[in-house]
């Protein structure tokens, strides 16, 4: 049996990923063992919420929808991806008025997230989505973080929009293909990336 030294010796450091998601498990059992729930593909939205997915902090939220770990399940993954959708929602229901203010809400937080989840594609594609709306909705304000990848897909969404095109047709532009290599230099080509598809 593992001594208490080791044990803590074992545990992930505070702050990181892995730590967040080892959180997020205790948190999710809790509620299952609270609630008397199981998490299934048939567990609804409110389920969801009593077992206390609107209670998970930015990075295990990302710890979650990300799998971290291998430690969720894929219907704890689709909670948590539709948890953020929901977050995103109440932004912009805050200022059913003022599209530009409320896109400018949805940058920052986009840009609140950790640095784990800043690192992959996914964040990247749709923070210059959201900028791009923001853009679009007469948004002056310069929100760009100096991210080459950022602001390659910006071109791209140009691109886009030139061409009459619609979201779906993004992954098609020349710019796009330029941010997906530029973001795969910039992570050290620790990430594939595949420019053919």
């Amino acid at each position: 049996m593992p001594s208490q030294k080791s044990a803590a010796a074992a545990a992930p450091e505070p702050g990181t990923l892995a730590s967040a998601a080892m959180i997020a498990r205790e948190k999710l059992d809790a509620g299952y063992a609270k609630h008397g729930i199981i998490g299934t593909s048939g567990t609804t939205e409110e389920e969801w919420d009593a077992v206390g997915f609107p209670d998970l902090d930015r990075q295990m939220l990302y710890a979650v929808k990300s799998n971290a770990g291998g430690l969720f399940s894929e219907a704890e993954v689709a909670a948590a991806k539709k948890e953020v959708e929901n977050r995103i929602s109440d932004i912009m229901d805050a200022n059913p008025d003022d599209l530009k203010q409320a896109y400018r809400d949805v940058i920052d937080f986009y840009d609140a997230a950790s640095e784990d989840e800043k690192a992959t594609f996914d964040w990247v594609v749709d923070r210059s989505e959201v900028q791009k709306s923001y853009f679009v909705h007469g948004g002056r304000e310069d929100v760009g973080l100096g991210m080459p990848a950022v602001e390659k897909l910006m071109e791209a969404w140009g691109q886009v929009m030139a061409s009459g095109g619609n979201s779906n047709d993004l992954p098609n532009m020349p710019a796009y293909r330029e941010a997906m290599m530029w973001w795969a230099q910039d992570n050290g080509g620790g990430h594939h990336v595949n420019v053919l598809t």
